[in-house]
């Protein structure tokens, strides 16, 4: 079937389509969510004129929390999905002689544990590589003993209960589902009844990304975000530069909200990282050059609902942590006691490399759009 030229719809349109779709069967936790899950899915259809495939993580702390439905839905949208929970890591080898969408339901059975991890070690490995154009994963094909080099590019959509692998979330787009609230309704969804509409949306998305391929593949979008969230999230905000409308703003939005939301869950993933944050508390509210550890110990326990008193803070703990960060524990050069601990000089390095300037400490509440619960428009 082919669309005439007159009767094609322009990108902002059809993106506007695709939003009202999700908004219809999937509550999402905020309008940003709602804004990358639609630029995703119609980024599935231009990955071949990009060097990055971004992931999309739907996770959520119980069932029910509606990913599986976001997962049926992404999968009529997107580009020649192939949904599985429980597909051989060789069959997705060589699923991928071209980018298609891949779609992993219950990935908490395969990632869940470290022994899960380390038993699906192959799978996560495809993962990792397939979030860059050019990195085949090499394998010896001992019935033609020879080396077989195995496709890996590929957008990805996994759905967990709980946190997958740091280094599958940290190549992600994540997306905190919540269990929907009594008042809050979706329309029930029937592949016989409503997948045809959503399917002739990814006719309509595959069509005119196929249009402006040549221009997305020189698209050099502004980015709002850097190094690890830019590759991320260019090919999302290519798409919504070519749309053009409301959606370059909501996309950009989108990108620095949600990269915010995602240093908040490591920095609560992370004892270490959390500990570096409070450090940074403490340090802006004293003087002197020099911090003794019984006196920084005491004051990390003292910030508001803080962990350390209930996880027994030492000094030894404290100083293997923050070694990691290249944080020397040493003696006080002004004083001739033989008193232990850190130079706030020491701290400014960790401090300007691993956390931002704008990042609130983790003791801080959420902003109020993070709490929102209902769809939004950009």
């Amino acid at each position: 079937m082919t669309t005439p030229a007159a009767l094609r719809r322009d990108g902002a349109e059809i993106l506007d389509d695709v939003r009202g779709a999700l908004t219809r069967y999937c509550i999402l936790p905020s309008r940003h969510a709602y804004t990358a899950v639609t630029l995703f899915c119609a980024y599935t259809h231009a990955a071949a004129v990009f060097d990055f495939a971004p992931r999309l993580v739907l996770t959520s702390p119980e069932k029910r929390s509606g990913k599986t439905r976001c997962l049926e839905i992404i999968h009529q949208l997107a580009h020649k999905p192939l949904s599985t929970a429980n597909a051989s890591t060789a069959a997705l080898y060589r699923s991928l002689a071209e980018p298609r969408t891949v779609l992993l339901d219950e990935a908490d059975t395969i990632f869940g544990t470290r022994l899960k991890a380390e038993q699906h070690d192959d799978l996560r490995g495809l993962l990792n590589a397939g979030f860059q154009r050019g990195t085949p994963v090499v394998r010896w094909d001992a019935s033609k003993r020879e080396l077989e080099e195995l496709h890996t590019f590929a957008p990805v959509v996994l759905a967990a209960i709980g946190r997958l692998p740091d280094t599958i979330s940290d190549r992600a787009i994540n997306i905190a589902m919540r269990r929907r609230k009594p008042a809050e309704r979706v329309a029930p969804f029937r592949i016989s009844r409503d997948a045809e509409l959503l399917r002739s949306l990814a006719y309509e998305l595959c069509v005119w990304i196929e249009d402006n391929s040549a221009a997305l593949k020189r698209a050099r979008p502004g980015m709002p975000v850097v190094d690890r969230a830019a590759d991320l999230w260019e090919p999302l905000i290519a798409v919504a530069d070519l749309a053009a409308g409301p959606w370059p703003t909501a996309a950009r939005a989108a990108a620095v909200a949600l990269t915010e939301d995602a240093a908040h869950a490591d920095a609560d993933h992370s004892a270490a990282h959390e500990l570096l944050a409070n450090a940074r508390d403490v340090l802006a509210t004293s003087r002197g050059e020099f911090v003794a550890t019984e006196t920084l110990i005491a004051s990390l326990i003292a910030l508001p609902e803080s962990r350390w008193a209930d996880e027994g803070l030492t000094g030894r703990r404290l100083a293997i942590m923050l070694k990691g960060y290249g944080v020397p524990v040493g003696r006080n050069p002004s004083t001739s006691k033989r008193e232990r601990g850190y130079r706030r000089a020491d701290f400014t390095d960790a401090f300007e490399r691993y956390l931002k300037s704008t990042e609130a400490s983790s003791n801080a509440p959420m902003r109020p759009e993070a709490s929102g619960s209902g769809p939004h428009h950009p």
